[in-house]
């Protein structure tokens, strides 16, 4: 595999995927801002091959007795999911109680480019090969690169979070969490889900929400 480039996509796929996204995410389906479904000049979800691991809790952040839990529906290649999660997600957890709220993370790949299901792939390898923190310690990096994904980039990061990169460079290739990723849409979905970043707190569906309207639904659920 290259260093650059995904083997499923070249520089000008990739070029022609970031300008659709660009002109297509925003209020594609009804008025949400974020990316949608069904998002127009996205590729079609890969198949699952191979030797597939279905059985993964979705990673979380915070204590399990919590009385708020936050329920986050994300893309790892849409530039609102990683708006959300560079400014947004660190600027709430920095606002409430560490005891007030348990993070949850869903993927939800739409897809929005060639990268969504390799890098969520990446992320999952993370989480099963080290921890929960570990996973929320890659992702949040991997967001910051949202807009230059590539296997270098991957397995940076893996050094970055003290994950073997081989083993980050073998998940975004060969798709071990495909058919795990994809039964975390439908349960996406089946909530009501139409795009991304789509947030619960507890019951409550907020679509790309700001840092005070986050703020003010888990302070007041």
């Amino acid at each position: 595999m290259s260093g650059s480039d995904h083997p499923s996509q070249g520089p000008t796929a990739r070029r022609l995927s970031r300008r659709a996204l660009l002109t297509l995410s925003v209020g594609a389906v009804g008025s949400l801002a974020g990316c949608t479904v069904p998002f127009l000049g996205g590729p079609e979800p890969p198949d699952c091959t191979g030797d597939q691991i279905t059985e993964l809790p979705a990673p979380a952040s915070g204590p399990e007795e919590a009385p708020v839990t936050v329920a986050i529906y994300t893309d790892f290649d849409c530039p609102h999911c990683r708006d959300f999660f560079t400014e947004t997600y660190p600027t709430v957890r920095d606002r409430i109680p560490t005891n007030k709220a348990r993070f949850v993370h869903h993927d939800f790949p739409i897809p929005v480019s060639e990268w969504s299901y390799p890098v969520a792939n990446a992320a999952r390898a993370v989480q099963n090969a080290r921890s929960e923190a570990a996973f929320w310690d890659f992702s949040e990096r991997a967001y910051r690169h949202e807009s230059e994904y590539s296997t270098a980039v991957l397995e940076e990061l893996a050094r970055k979070t003290k994950t073997d990169p081989e083993i980050v460079r073998r998940a975004s290739e060969q798709l071990p969490y495909c058919q795990l990723l994809k039964q975390e849409r439908e349960h996406g979905r089946d909530r009501g889900v139409e795009g991304t970043p789509t947030v619960f707190v507890n019951d409550q569906k907020l679509e790309a929400p700001s840092a005070d309207e986050l703020t003010a639904a888990i302070t007041d659920p």
